[in-house]
């Protein structure tokens, strides 16, 4: 069985969200986006491959909880060295945490392999909020208020 190398696109990310069963949408920027409770997910084709990029909605609003997201956030980027954990702080003192994973695809990959490369992306970001979450409480819940 021969297995076909084909570049990532926009279009090839959407038809695995769609086996996936997710919902998602393509931007005025071209950008394929989805979402999961707390976290939306952005989809970018670059020269090396493609970049997934993710916003954690929970917002860090005090200085404690700031350094408190700054210190879960090194302490999982040791542990998971795919995904990289960037918190921002904000022009108005508030900080969010975004959570990225280039992958490196220039020769392309095969249909199975993006599939496995999506999951392993979602489950490393379900995990990063799990641990945030328990972590910083208190903000997930101005989530739900």
């Amino acid at each position: 069985m021969t297995q076909t190398f084909a570049p990532v696109d926009q279009e090839r990310i959407e038809t695995v969200l769609d086996e996936f069963d997710l919902k998602h949408f393509r931007g005025e920027d071209g950008t394929t986006r989805t979402a999961f409770p707390g976290l939306v997910v952005f989809f970018q084709i670059e020269d090396f491959g493609f970049k997934v990029s993710t916003r954690w909605l929970a917002t860090a609003r005090s200085a404690e909880d700031i350094q408190t997201l700054r210190l879960e956030s090194n302490t999982l980027n040791q542990m998971m060295m795919r995904i990289r954990l960037h918190p921002v702080v904000r022009a108005d003192g508030t900080a969010v945490l975004l959570i990225e994973a280039p992958f490196f695809t220039t020769v392309g990959v095969t249909d199975q392999q993006l599939r496995q490369m999506l999951n392993f992306y979602f489950s490393g970001i379900h995990h990063v909020a799990e641990q945030m979450r328990g972590h910083l409480p208190h903000i997930v819940d101005e989530l739900e208020a």
